[in-house]
């Protein structure tokens, strides 16, 4: 390998030359080569952060004490509670009336049929 390659050319070529006249000790090579990377890394990190789009903002949850306040009503006779309206559901009392009437009238038989 090294007899074709000409005159005056080592075993990296000039290039190696070049670097061994900046970084002389192979030491120095490789810490330059952990700073490169580094560098490098830490560009590619700026730059996710800088383009990182915002979160959505986060909508409030409608509360289901104020929906039956206002004196609209579902089909069933109350406004059930979702996951996100729950807490505040369950802290009226009249939500709850509504539930157990619901629970023992002939309306829960008319739900079960819509399954």
């Amino acid at each position: 390998m090294g007899r074709g390659m000409g005159r005056g050319m080592g075993r990296g070529g000039d290039m190696e030359a070049t670097v061994r006249k900046y970084l002389p000790e192979n030491e120095h090579i490789v810490f330059a080569l952990i700073c490169t990377y580094t560098s490098l890394f830490g560009l590619f990190k700026i730059n996710k952060a800088l383009t990182k789009k915002p979160d959505p903002p986060k909508v409030a949850p409608v509360v289901a004490a104020a929906a039956a306040a206002s004196g609209s009503s579902s089909k069933w006779g109350f406004e059930p509670p979702t996951l996100e309206t729950f807490d505040e559901w369950e802290k009226n009392e009249s939500n709850w009336k509504k539930w157990e009437d619901f629970m023992s009238g002939p309306l829960l038989e008319k739900w079960c049929e819509t399954l």
